[in-house]
């Protein structure tokens, strides 16, 4: 018996390009996040960076205050050259490698999971460190410059620097309120800036992980 001539057609199964990488939500898919309720996760985040910085501070106290005050056991305030030279700048490290490592980790904060907010790019994809960086200093400009206006006009009055700075943080937010049809479409500034956006995710199903003791028992 001859075989047949027909050739023998096999299913090709179709390769997926090796750089393909796994996207997040786009901006379009889920509701973009109120200016309300970020403000909120904002207030839920500052509880635990004041917890953060206050463990600083007293680190620096400690390390810097001298044998005498610590012998009378008196706290001694830290000088102009430690507050402006090292505490300021380990304090603005502080937190831009919380919000750095959550946002290029998960894309949401400790506030952010609980609000159910995510912080992508416009393309979908989770931020990386360069974006973290990016948004945090297009969040900066804003409250830096009202800051430096004041402290120039009122002579480096400190309680005028200090508000200056918070109105030009609240105007970040407030931008997204502002009705700029073709700019903002309810963005912050910073996210305007950054090129990232705020969505507002689904429930997600919860998935029982697998439970290993020092890897050494098999799953249970």
């Amino acid at each position: 018996m001859s075989r047949s001539s027909a050739p023998f057609q096999r299913k090709r199964r179709q390769k997926t390009p090796s750089n393909t990488q796994t996207q997040s939500p786009s901006a379009l898919e889920y509701p973009r996040a109120g200016v309300s309720v970020r403000l909120i996760c904002l207030l839920y985040d500052a509880l635990l960076l004041i917890a953060l910085l206050a463990v600083l501070n007293v680190i620096l106290v400690g390390i810097f205050t001298s044998g005498t005050s610590a012998h009378a056991q008196e706290i001694e305030l830290l000088s102009a050259e430690v507050r402006y030279g090292l505490q300021f700048p380990a304090s603005v490290l502080i937190i831009f490698g919380f919000y750095g490592y959550c946002w290029t980790r998960s894309g949401q904060t400790l506030g952010m999971q609980t609000w159910r907010l995510e912080l992508i790019r416009r393309d979908g994809q989770r931020p990386r460190w360069r974006d973290a960086l990016r948004r945090f200093l297009s969040a900066c400009v804003l409250p830096v410059t009202c800051g430096a206006i004041a402290w120039v006009l009122q002579d480096g009055n400190g309680k005028a620097f200090g508000f200056s700075v918070l109105l030009g943080f609240m105007v970040n937010y407030v931008w997204g309120w502002l009705p700029l049809t073709g700019l903002s479409h309810g963005r912050c500034l910073h996210d305007v800036m950054s090129d990232t956006e705020v969505v507002r995710v689904p429930v997600r199903p919860k998935t029982r992980k697998p439970y290993r003791f020092l890897g050494l028992f098999g799953d249970k």
